[in-house]
């Protein structure tokens, strides 16, 4: 009898140890498979190759940490997220940008460790996911931006492409007043030049209709008017379109951008008014 007792005590013992204190290890040989999964997934779901690219390296980084410490994702008991930066630094992610885009893409992969019921939590989900800085807002002297506007004007009149989409867009940004997603869904039916011809510079040459949220028609001069009627010509010799719906700012002369778009969207005009000013 005392045997069975004690036999019984020791399955007991055993089975407490392995369910409390001695749970499953994570399976770091399944790392591998499930960082391809992770990835088919973003495939699937439509993703650029230029992001998942960026989320292939990141997590293959990342893998490497937790098997070169041995922890797994849901270790508790190890400061995770300090280590995990300092292992980033170690391996030349220095710039702030670099390691916030590493700790983004950790998060959504713990997600969908989760979501896999690979594990159940992580303390890399208990840091909220950083946030990108907002920039400071570029401000430009009234005398810088009439120099500017001197100098891209005679860029312009040498028959310069870029400058003259240059000028057009920063004539309307300054003298009318638009943001850059206004600028941006501006199309030439938008543009509606007065019939008969304006007597002086200041005299109203046309309105933009600008839509939206606020939508408004917004007065414009005969230097506005100049440059409209510049780029228009250009587009045509380009072999763009100046159809009613189509866009006012080409953006295959946008030398920062790898891909060709026929219209800048509003990212690419806030990087032309950086580049210009």
């Amino acid at each position: 009898m005392d045997g069975n007792f004690v036999n019984h005590q020791s399955v007991v013992s055993e089975i407490i140890n392995k369910d409390f204190f001695y749970p499953e290890t994570f399976a770091f040989s399944k790392l591998s498979p499930l960082l391809i999964r992770f990835l088919n997934q973003l495939k699937k779901s439509g993703k650029s190759i230029n992001t998942i690219s960026a989320y292939r390296n990141d997590l293959s980084l990342f893998c490497e940490f937790l098997i070169e410490k041995q922890i797994s994702p849901d270790n508790y008991s190890y400061p995770a997220q300090e280590n995990w930066l300092h292992f980033l630094k170690e391996n030349g992610r220095h710039s702030q940008s670099s390691m916030r885009r590493a700790q983004m893409s950790v998060r959504t992969f713990i997600h969908f460790l989760v979501s896999e019921k690979i594990i159940t939590n992580s303390p890399f989900l208990d840091i909220k996911s950083p946030k990108q800085p907002a920039p400071a807002l570029l401000t430009v002297t009234h005398e810088k931006y009439l120099s500017l506007c001197r100098t891209l004007k005679q860029l312009a009149i040498n028959k310069d492409e870029k400058a003259i989409r240059d000028w057009t867009l920063i004539l309307i940004l300054g003298e009318c007043g638009l943001k850059a997603s206004e600028a941006s869904n501006l199309t030439w039916g938008d543009v509606w030049p007065e019939l008969e011809e304006p007597t002086s510079e200041n005299s109203i040459a046309g309105c933009l209709k600008v839509t939206g949220n606020n939508e408004r028609l917004v007065p414009y001069n005969l230097e506005v008017s100049r440059a409209l009627n510049m780029l228009k010509e250009t587009r045509e010799q380009m072999s763009l379109s100046t159809s009613l719906d189509s866009k006012l700012f080409f953006g295959y002369l946008n030398v920062s951008r790898k891909t060709r778009t026929n219209f800048l969207h509003r990212h690419g005009i806030k990087f032309v008014i950086y580049e210009v000013c």
